[in-house]
């Protein structure tokens, strides 16, 4: 499924008289300042990223926390796209200055009675996007129960080089640092590095940086 971008199709200037019928608000943040934080429960708002980067982490009861996914301008998230886990809390914050255009939940799914094309085109693209949201978390979760740390690079590279676009010579830059890449996959840093560069000694993988070639299918 291609990635949906809320302003996909509908035009920035069609969604600033559209969106009044949700109840909107914006605000600012400066790199590191905390956007949302909730938990999986009844949705009150959905958020629209709509300039800068930031990422969603998850936070156990036993005070670890984890990278979910990062989020980018046009991307949705908050409370209805939460996984229902228990004793679970979902922290959003700035990578850097970012605008935050926060919608009424409840104003979504029961919308006034001037429901226009574009209005409901906007309700079909937030249901879509959940769906794509599912998968990605779906992908995440997936990886996470792999064993060992090197089935864990490998599964997610052999995904990143399905889906990210290649240079003539194959390669593919993945979307996150390689700190982020061990946070995302739960491992220790230096033990994903020692586990890349044996795969590339082993002929699997070639590549530097965030940049990858999978060598194997």
């Amino acid at each position: 499924m291609e990635k949906r971008n809320i302003f996909d199709s509908i035009g920035e200037e069609a969604m600033a008289h559209i969106l009044t019928c949700f109840k909107p608000y914006r605000r600012d943040f400066l790199a590191g300042e905390t956007i949302l934080t909730y938990e999986a429960g009844e949705p009150k708002r959905v958020e629209i990223l709509e300039s800068g980067c930031a990422r969603l982490q998850i936070l156990n009861e036993d005070g670890d926390i984890f990278l979910i996914e990062r989020i980018m301008q046009g991307d949705v998230f908050g409370e209805p796209f939460a996984l229902p886990l228990d004793r679970f809390v979902y922290v959003v914050t700035a990578e850097t200055s970012c605008r935050v255009l926060f919608l009424d939940y409840d104003h979504i799914i029961r919308p006034c009675a001037k429901l226009c094309d574009h209005h409901s085109r906007i309700i079909s693209d937030l249901f879509i996007m959940a769906a794509q949201k599912s998968q990605v978390l779906s992908l995440h979760i997936s990886l996470l129960h792999q064993n060992t740390i090197r089935r864990k690079v490998l599964s997610y590279l052999s995904y990143a080089s399905s889906i990210c676009p290649k240079n003539k010579d194959g390669y593919f830059t993945i979307p996150m640092s390689l700190v982020d890449l061990s946070d995302y996959l739960n491992v220790d840093r230096s033990a994903m590095m020692r586990e890349i560069r044996q795969l590339k000694e082993e002929g699997l993988i070639d590549g530097s940086r965030r940049e990858f070639k999978v060598l194997t299918h």
